[in-house]
């Protein structure tokens, strides 16, 4: 031992695991920091999707073209609850038109698969119900499409009446992200 000098290092198996380890993680964390990258941009540009009009707009007219005024009731109250919009009585007042129905509003072609009008129930409160919701949101000025959306039309478990009540509070949290 007296032939070492005081500048030489001596290496045990330790030392030398654990160096390798902290590379290894190093070079992990920065392969995972690189590949996580695309997706929190994605989730960025998710958020300003949203019309700005949609976030200026004080008055809002509803429509409620389902058939089912319960649905529609729904529907107002979460309007209401969430109290963003003041919900007025005619259309010229109005800065939105919400429209709920139970057919597709959206431009393009329908799909007769999609467009499934009446389907069985065998609940107590119709014989008949909507496959699905539609709640579109127009520019009362321009006319000009704002926001849509779709859901399955409420059943036993989820509420015979929810699916409009759901719609707002999916606008709901696409405008307040």
């Amino acid at each position: 031992m007296d032939s070492l000098t005081p500048h030489s290092k001596v290496y045990n198996s330790r030392t030398v695991i654990k160096a390798g380890m902290k590379k290894r993680t190093g070079l992990l964390a920065f392969l995972f920091i690189v590949a996580c990258g695309p997706w929190s941009s994605a989730g960025a540009q998710k958020r300003h999707d949203v019309p700005p009009r949609l976030l200026t707009a004080k008055l809002v007219y509803f429509e409620n073209q389902t058939g089912f005024p319960a649905v529609g009731g729904d529907a107002v109250r979460e309007l209401q609850k969430w109290g963003r919009y003041q919900v007025v009585q005619s259309r010229e007042e109005a800065d939105l038109i919400f429209v709920l129905s139970s057919r597709i509003e959206a431009d393009g072609v329908r799909s007769p698969f999609e467009d499934r009008r009446f389907g069985p129930d065998l609940s107590v409160h119709f014989r008949y119900r909507p496959a699905n919701a539609y709640l579109t949101v127009d520019d009362a000025m321009t006319g000009e499409r704002l926001w849509s959306g779709r859901h399955l039309w409420g059943g036993l478990l989820t509420g015979f009446n929810s699916a409009g009540r759901r719609l707002v509070h999916r606008l709901r949290k696409q405008v307040e992200q």
